[in-house]
C-alpha cells in the first residue's frame, strides 16, 4: 500500500495542486490563448475603443486626471498607465455588464453592455486588457481578484 501511495497518489496530488495555482509564466501577456486575446481585441475595438482608445490609452492620455470643459474626467486608460488593474475581475465584469457606477456630475456615464455582449465576449475583453499591463500589474490584479473572491459567501 505504501508503494501505491508513493507512486500514484503523491504525484497525482502534486499535479492537482499545481494545476490550481497560477504560476508567474501563466500571467505573462504571451501566456493568454491567442484566440481569446484576438477576440478580446476585436470586441474591444468595436465597443470600447471609442472612449478608452484602441490601445487602452484612454480619452486623454496626456492628462487622464484632468477634467475637460464640462468639468468631467475623461474615460480612463486601461493600459498600464491606468488603474483598471487595481480592480478585481468580478468588478470589471460588473462595470462592463451594468455600466459605470460613477457620479455623472464628475464622470461620463459608461453605458451598460450586458444586453450587447455575452459572457465570453466580456471575458475576452478583460483578457485583452490584461495584455496591456505589465507582468507585475497582472500579478497584483490576480491577488486582488483572489482576495475579493475569498470574501464572497
Amino acid at each position: 500500500m505504501r508503494l501505491f501511495s508513493l507512486f500514484f497518489l503523491l504525484p497525482g496530488t502534486f499535479l492537482l495542486l499545481s494545476a490550481c495555482n497560477k504560476t508567474e509564466s501563466d500571467l505573462r501577456a504571451d501566456s493568454f490563448p491567442d484566440e481569446l486575446v484576438s477576440k478580446g481585441r476585436e470586441v474591444y475595438l468595436i465597443h470600447c475603443a471609442a472612449c478608452h482608445g484602441p490601445n487602452g490609452e484612454g480619452q486623454n492620455p496626456a492628462a487622464p486626471l484632468r477634467r475637460d470643459e464640462t468639468g468631467r474626467y475623461p474615460a480612463p486608460p486601461h493600459n498600464e498607465n491606468g488603474h483598471t488593474w487595481h480592480h478585481d475581475d468580478d468588478l470589471l465584469i460588473r462595470i462592463i455588464t451594468e455600466g459605470g457606477m460613477g457620479d455623472t456630475k464628475n464622470f461620463y456615464e459608461m453605458p451598460a453592455f450586458g444586453d450587447k455582449l455575452g459572457n465570453e465576449d466580456i471575458q475576452a475583453i478583460i483578457t485583452f486588457i490584461k495584455t496591456l499591463w505589465s507582468d507585475e500589474q497582472r500579478e497584483s490584479q490576480r491577488k486582488v481578484t483572489e482576495a475579493a473572491r475569498s470574501q464572497q459567501p
